[in-house]
């Protein structure tokens, strides 16, 4: 049998990602994400959040669930998994606290996949490197373990409590 995506003939992984990239990209790398010293749990959220794959609301409408679709953490924009982790205005703070304690300047991608894509830290130093790599799965977690105590828990918005979380996600 062959396997005619790849110059070989063989099957890998890295083959069959190539035929479920939209136009045949470059691939997402998984390194970032499985290699960094974060817990399995916050490893597997990352990816499935990369791939776009997290029950947020407007998933949950694609699903055929009929739901209002508003962020729980701003109340204003719908609830996607970019926003969610990205653009809402209550997370950004947590990346704006990130790149202060980095004394960094960086301009974040459109989407969760191309963020970690874009995800290099060789000019943060060697011995803050780990840190860095760990930085925006912490950062998803915290946001989506604040959002689930908005959603479930019928807790209030506390942005001191979202940056204690991932400050301690990060350093523990």
């Amino acid at each position: 049998m062959v396997w005619t995506t790849s110059r070989s003939g063989a099957f890998s992984v890295k083959s069959l990602y190539s035929t479920m990239e939209p136009g045949g990209s470059a691939l997402f790398s998984y390194v970032g994400i499985w290699r960094a010293c974060v817990p399995l749990k916050v490893t597997f959220f990352s990816w499935e959040a990369s791939w776009g794959k997290i029950l947020t609301l407007n998933q949950l409408q694609r699903r055929g669930y009929s739901l209002a679709n508003r962020c729980f953490l701003c109340l204003v924009e719908a609830e996607t998994v970019d926003h969610l982790l990205l653009h809402c205005v209550m997370t950004r703070a947590l990346w704006n606290l990130l790149f202060s304690l980095f004394g960094v300047e960086w301009v974040l991608s459109g989407t969760v996949k191309e963020t970690l894509l874009g995800w290099h830290g060789a000019f943060v130093g060697k011995i803050r490197k780990k840190a860095w790599q760990m930085a925006p799965l912490c950062i998803f977690w915290s946001v989506w373990k604040e959002r689930n105590l908005l959603a479930f828990g019928n807790e209030v918005l506390s942005i001191q409590r979202l940056k204690h979380s991932f400050v301690c996600n990060l350093w523990s």
